[in-house]
């Protein structure tokens, strides 16, 4: 399930007010597993981006129920998403685990709270500071692509917070050519882009998390993100299917 969430956090929505998307995930040979609705909410300068996902049907059992919502909370400055707080929660029936990221932006430095309940009981709870600043995090970040990509970038190295644990790098690639094509026949897409997008966190068995994330033909919103090979069974996808504005 933690797959199936980091698929959609790099699912970007446009600058309407209140803009929700829904998507099926899939996986290999056991079919729809879950689904996720990813919300952005904008309110003059400031902005609220959260992903929900959860398991049904035979991955709900297996998991215990298992839910996860990743939120961003921050303002607007130049077009750009810059966070105050960065937000994970993960949940089954019995465990629930809270990661609060709180950035001081004029500090260079990021704050994470982590509490962990057994039961409905506290069983944990700290904080520390983490090994390097970022000015983003995974969700804002990708909202902001467009002020980091040009037309040569074929590949950046940026930094948020849901990257690498130790530095909060992640990669981002630009295929193009017979890579390019290669990916297109592989999300089954004729038009559109595609962003690759490496995290550098494990995820099953890929290594470093990359995920292949196709976008509507102009439009900021991705129809399809895939995970490549995981374990023995296939790939894990996200589609798009259905999009709402309020």
């Amino acid at each position: 399930m933690r797959s199936v969430l980091l698929l959609i956090l790099f699912i970007t929505l446009s600058s309407a007010e209140i803009l929700e998307a829904k998507y099926k995930i899939t996986y290999g040979i056991f079919g729809k597993i879950g689904y996720a609705v990813a919300r952005l909410e904008t309110r003059g300068q400031r902005y609220s981006i959260s992903v929900k996902a959860k398991a049904t049907g035979l991955a709900k059992i297996l998991s215990n129920g298992r839910r996860e919502e990743y939120i961003s909370q921050g303002y607007i400055k130049n077009g750009m998403f810059i966070p105050d707080l960065y937000k994970k929660i993960r949940s089954n029936s019995t465990k629930k685990d809270i990661k609060i990221y709180s950035f001081d932006h004029s500090r260079r430095v990021v704050h994470l709270r982590t509490k962990r309940f057994k039961n409905g009981k506290l069983d944990h709870d700290s904080e520390e500071t983490l090994p390097f600043y970022a000015k983003e995090d995974i969700l804002s970040l990708y909202f902001n692509l467009p002020l980091h990509l040009h037309k040569e970038a074929k590949h950046l190295i940026l930094h948020a917070v849901g990257g690498d644990r130790k530095t909060g790098r992640v990669d981002i690639y630009l295929p193009a050519g017979e890579e390019l094509k290669k990916l297109k026949r592989l999300l089954r897409i004729k038009e559109g882009k595609i962003v690759d997008v490496v995290i550098h966190q494990k995820i099953f068995s890929s290594k470093n998390g990359r995920l292949h994330i196709a976008l509507q033909k102009n439009s900021p919103i991705a129809k399809k993100a895939l995970l490549k090979d995981v374990i023995l069974f296939g790939d894990i996808t996200g589609t798009l299917e259905k999009v709402t504005k309020k």
